[in-house]
């Protein structure tokens, strides 16, 4: 299995609030989250349906991610992520890929 660490946050704006949250994510992916210890890479994805936004990261280990959870500028990150919407969480390992036509699988 793969030791990368997938987070992926799911956020759901508040009217008229989605490309101020999109906005702010890359901001603070640009800014914060990639130049953190084990940040491997970041993308944001706006949904077409006006509300919801995703963050997909990759990180090294869940060690990095508890880390950079715990510097007090999170903290500061998340009051602004708050005030636009709300979000879930979810993390795990790829277990599936398919880049450039190349596919790989590993088992769960």
């Amino acid at each position: 299995m793969s030791t990368t660490v997938t987070l992926i946050n799911v956020f759901t704006a508040k009217p008229g609030k989605q490309q101020a949250m999109a906005r702010t994510l890359a901001e603070g992916t640009r800014t914060f989250f990639s130049k953190q210890p084990g940040s491997i890479s970041s993308s944001v994805v706006v949904g077409g349906d006006g509300s919801k936004v995703a963050n997909i990261s990759q990180w090294r280990s869940v060690d990095d991610i508890a880390a950079f959870r715990n510097d007090p500028r999170f903290a500061d990150y998340m009051k602004t992520i708050i005030a636009l919407g709300a979000g879930e969480t979810m993390m795990g390992h790829t277990t599936y890929s398919h880049t450039g036509g190349i596919e790989r699988q590993e088992e769960v």
